[in-house]
């Protein structure tokens, strides 16, 4: 086709579109929808880029261990320290000559003592006392070197005497092929979070463009017939298609590069997670973020060419087909109970296995279920067309026999709301999971929970300058292992403070060199969760003693507490701990001990964040095909004023037509998530199913129903009462 009438049926498009009835509502959702896909897509591209500038980052400050035989520049070494459960880096660093390099994200050396932070820690809790823990802060990392803006990491020069308290290895600079460590120990690999986003984000994406696209179509369904009988190739039909919603589209990826620009020149931190992106990240991959905002209007476009009724061929049979014939349509209804099975049965498949396996087939279920409710609607009303009791009730017999023809008006209508149902649905659930596998958050913040800490260090006994910085009322009991076994296990716990130590856990004082025998279940409560995962439930032998090592080998373990109702101020301890006792001696709260980690419960947050936004999408597009329905059924009954002289005969329509499918979809996506969580659901570190969400999402479609009633009978009351007989 030549530029000039391109050009020409571009502007007989636009016209079209601009004058087309809902032609205003279509123009807002081609908008939004656009806009939506091109944020989705940048999304996954800052995903991509946030984890590899974080991987560069990470293995640029591994340290390069020195050979045998050669000179060390630095010693370095490392431990885990811990904030509200989330454990971050503490660097011990000494260098050893005047030009020992610098480690990335540090402009010079600290003197002995003192310690650099990042700014994360920096701006931490005037309570964790940060900026005094480990020495005195002079300064912070920079993002260069930084996981991310937003990670927890200190770098401390260690004095002269604290560096022979712990073992220490000598390095000649960085970038060396060493394990990670900081953040990039405790995250997760790239593609689940890509997984994560292209779900929760990617697939409601794509119902708000299916919606949008198919909007007001009806008569654009006519005005591509009549140009087809008139002789109108389907080049020419798609070009004036593409005129139509160009403008719309372009405006949408352009509000959706004034929404990315900011996160290219300044780091943003996300709400509620409170993750920071870094925009020098995003910066290095600008150019793919122009690509995916041109490709999402690209992608806009041909999704409304390709969502356009196929013409009907030369020759081809004029008889109606049925409801259930189309091999979409066919695909779906064959696809869903197969998918609801494998969800089911996905169990068997083993642990990694059966994951994908369950995600994969809820996917599908819940892709799927609309073709199933549409097809079920359209039976359910082939059979009430006919029914005798509805030959005297003008409405139902036209729902019946609107909705029996049309099953694909109840899909459009149904769809959204189904997989808003599924991701509401499968967010509860998999945060649920997450939290079930991650630690008690209430003990955590309780006064119990940290009125206890485990203190480890190499040192062999407690010093007095230790023992005088801790808390006012804090005791000390030193605790080991006892009758090792030749498998190196132990049968029991070893307990020794003096007598006041031992009286405040309510324990026995035996005389010097003998041992008093404490069960399990008689041992104090935070001692039996404190030490579960070395002893599990081992009776304790108490001995009166020394707070010293009980095995040598192994340092100083010891557990420091206040009264069980009283909570201890912990930053003291581990202040103490560093300064006193040994530069990498690690000091845990009794919360935070246990076999489940805080990290997943933090790291979970992500589920409900994207989980909301996708649900906010998923609602908008509800909103659209709502809308569409209503343009379409005003439009449709409008003659009828003219044989009914009634506006009830619309209300009463409009409840079958839009509310009860909508209705029905609710409680039939209900018992469908009800049936779907039974494999995940259950047992210790099982979901919990919310039935409150349940409650929740019934009443919710009760409402839509009642809304989408009253919407749709009232339009088709307005719009009768100014019909006039007119051509397409």
């Amino acid at each position: 086709m030549k530029r000039g009438r391109i050009h020409h049926m571009l502007r007989i498009g636009r016209a079209a579109g601009r004058t087309a009835e809902g032609g205003r509502a279509r123009f807002w959702a081609l908008l939004a929808a656009t806009a939506v896909v091109a944020v989705t897509l940048c999304s996954l591209v800052a995903t991509a880029a946030t984890w590899e500038g974080r991987e560069q980052r990470g293995a640029a400050r591994v340290p390069t261990l020195a050979d045998h035989g050669h000179q060390a520049s630095a010693l370095w070494s490392r431990y885990w320290d811990s904030y509200q459960g989330r454990q971050f880096t503490v660097v011990v660093i000494a260098p050893l000559t005047k030009d020992a390099p610098l480690p990335p994200g540090v402009a010079s050396w600290p003197a002995p003592g003192e310690v650099l932070l990042s700014p994360a820690l920096a701006e931490g809790p005037a309570s964790e006392d940060f900026t005094h823990r480990y020495g005195t802060s002079v300064g912070t990392v920079s993002a260069e070197g930084l996981a991310s803006p937003g990670e927890r990491l200190a770098y401390v020069r260690p004095t002269t005497a604290m560096v022979g308290t712990a073992r220490m290895e000598g390095i000649t600079g960085y970038g060396g092929p060493g394990p990670v460590f900081g953040d990039l120990r405790i995250i997760g690999p790239r593609s689940s979070m890509m997984a994560i986003i292209g779900v929760l984000l990617g697939l409601p994406a794509l119902g708000l463009a299916a919606a949008a696209a198919r909007m007001g179509a009806a008569g654009r369904d006519r005005r591509d017939a009549l140009l087809h009988t008139l002789g109108a190739g389907r080049a020419a039909r798609a070009w004036m298609d593409i005129g139509a919603a160009v403008r719309p589209v372009c405006i949408g990826a352009a509000l959706a590069v004034l929404f990315t620009v900011p996160f290219l020149l300044v780091d943003v931190q996300l709400p509620w997670i409170y993750y920071t992106l870094y925009a020098r990240d995003l910066r290095r991959v600008g150019v793919t973020l122009a690509a995916a905002v041109a490709f999402s209007a690209v992608g806009m476009l041909g999704l409304i060419l390709l969502l356009r009724p196929a013409a009907s061929r030369k020759g081809a049979s004029t008889r109606p087909r049925a409801a259930g014939s189309g091999l979409l349509r066919l695909l779906a209804l064959g696809s869903c109970p197969a998918f609801l099975v494998l969800a089911l049965t996905s169990r068997s498949f083993g642990a990694q296995r059966s994951a994908a396996a369950y995600l994969f087939a809820v996917v599908g279920v819940w892709v799927t279920l609309p073709w199933v409710i549409g097809w079920a609607a359209s039976r359910i009303s082939g059979r009430a067309a006919k029914s005798p009791h509805h030959s005297g009730a003008p409405a139902r017999l036209i729902a019946a026999r609107t909705t029996a023809a049309r099953p694909g008006m109840v899909v459009r209508l149904v769809a959204a709301m189904i997989i808003a149902i599924g991701v509401i649905g499968q967010t509860q659930i998999i945060t649920s999971l997450l939290f079930a596998r991650s630690g008690d958050e209430e003990q955590l913040n309780s006064a119990q929970g940290r009125s206890m800490a485990l203190v480890q260090t190499s040192a062999t006994r407690l010093t007095d300058a230790f023992t005088a910085a801790l808390p006012e009322g804090a005791h000390t009991v030193a605790i080991g292992t006892g009758n090792i076994q030749p498998d190196g296990s132990s049968a029991s716990r070893v307990l020794q403070a003096p007598c006041s130590g031992l009286h405040a856990l309510r324990l026995p004082c035996p005389t010097t060199g003998q041992e008093a025998k404490v069960p399990y279940g008689e041992l104090d409560k935070r001692l039996r969760v404190s030490g579960y995962q070395t002893f599990g439930q081992t009776p304790a032998a108490v001995r009166t003693g020394p707070v010293r090592a009980i095995n040598r080998a192994e340092g100083l373990q010891a557990v420091v507490f206040t009264d069980i109702d009283k909570p201890m101020d912990i930053p003291a301890v581990k202040r103490a701990a560093h300064l006193y006792l040994g530069v990498k001696a690690r000091t845990e709260p009794v919360a935070e001990d246990g076999a489940k980690s805080f990290t997943v419960g933090y790291q979970s947050r992500w589920i409900p964040f994207l989980g909301t936004i996708g649900t906010l999408v998923l609602l908008t597009a509800m909103a659209l095909a709502a809308l569409s329905e209503f343009l379409r059924f005003s439009q449709t009954l409008a003659p009828l004023t003219v044989l009914t002289g009634r506006s009830q005969v619309f209300h009463t329509t409009a409840f079958w037509c839009l509310g009860v499918p909508l209705l029905g979809a609710g409680a039939v996506g209900a018992f469908v998530h009800v049936v779907l969580v039974q494999p995940v659901t259950g047992g210790e570190s099982g979901a919990t199913l919310s039935w409150n969400l349940i409650t929740a999402v019934l009443t919710a479609t009760g409402l839509l129903a009642a809304a989408a009633t009253a919407a749709g009978g009232s339009t088709a009351a307005r719009r009768a009462l100014a019909w006039r007989p007119r051509a397409d």
